[in-house]
């Protein structure tokens, strides 16, 4: 089942669903408008019982309070969207709508490990955020790539992301 949820996160965050080809963003609101916009490809991957790993292009907004994360295929096939403000968290897919609590309990759900959401907005702008079990690697920010590690508690885990130019 692990499996299946990875699919459909992916990033931290595989998802799987059947949208067109798209990159074109929603809307933004006067909030998003100046909000922090990364874009490239993240690949997330478990260790342990059931080891599993996923990857996807992604579009990333906002910051760990407010914003989006629309994550594609290879081959450009839109594979979903997160959306999240202080209240909710929303996994869209193919017309699906799942809510949960937390972006934190969302990316338990999906891959069978809580990613540190507040720590990985501060590692994209190259700060040295702390997250409890994580090691971030920011030697080669500046050149867009960005590798951290969970050690404790298992199951190990291992993020990369590497972003556009």
């Amino acid at each position: 089942m692990r499996g299946v949820s990875a699919a459909l996160f992916m990033a931290s965050l595989m998802l799987v669903g059947c949208a067109t080809p798209s990159r074109t963003p929603p809307p933004r609101s006067d909030e998003q408008t100046h909000a922090a916009e990364w874009q490239g490809r993240i690949s997330v991957q478990v260790q342990g019982d059931a080891p599993s790993s996923m990857s996807a292009s992604f579009l990333l907004r906002g910051d760990a309070k407010n914003g989006q994360l629309n994550l594609y295929s290879s081959l450009g096939t839109t594979l979903g969207a997160l959306q999240w403000t202080p209240q909710w968290v929303q996994l869209s897919d193919g017309g699906k709508h799942q809510y949960f609590n937390s972006l934190a309990e969302l990316t338990e759900k999906a891959t069978g490990a809580a990613l540190p959401i507040d720590a990985l907005f501060g590692w994209l702008q190259g700060n040295d955020a702390q997250a409890t079990g994580w090691q971030a690697d920011l030697s080669a920010v500046p050149q867009g790539a960005l590798t951290a590690r969970r050690t404790s508690p298992a199951p190990e885990v291992t993020l990369r992301i590497k972003l556009d130019p």
